[in-house]
């Protein structure tokens, strides 16, 4: 019985990891230039979690989590989950922040 486990093959994988980390990197480059601390904190966690989904494929599952391979895979679900869910913050507050008009300037205090 256990968790379900997914048979990608090494190739489906990489390509997988790939993309994955690809448009990680275009949101963090983005967030470098264009972000603001209301995106920036949902892009770290999107990274961090994007790492660790990427990183846990069958093979280090079967290599270095022999006898746990049920807890790695629920590791790596939960990983994928909050990748999944971090992203859906992420474009939420990036819309949210480009659509809202900008504060009149009596608002804002300078110094």
């Amino acid at each position: 019985m256990g968790l379900p486990r997914w048979n990608f093959s090494d190739k489906t994988e990489r390509v997988i990891r790939i993309v994955t980390l690809t448009i990680v990197g275009f949101i963090l480059a983005y967030e470098k230039f264009y972000g603001s601390s209301t995106t920036q904190y949902a892009a770290m966690y999107l990274c961090v979690f994007a790492l660790v989904a990427t990183i846990l494929t069958n093979a280090v599952q079967q290599r270095y989590f022999t006898y746990v391979m049920e807890y790695a895979q629920a590791f790596r679900i939960v990983a994928i989950l909050m990748t999944a869910a971090f992203f859906i913050i992420w474009l939420l507050t990036t819309y949210e922040r480009l659509t809202l008009p900008a504060p009149p300037s009596h608002l804002i205090f300078n110094l």
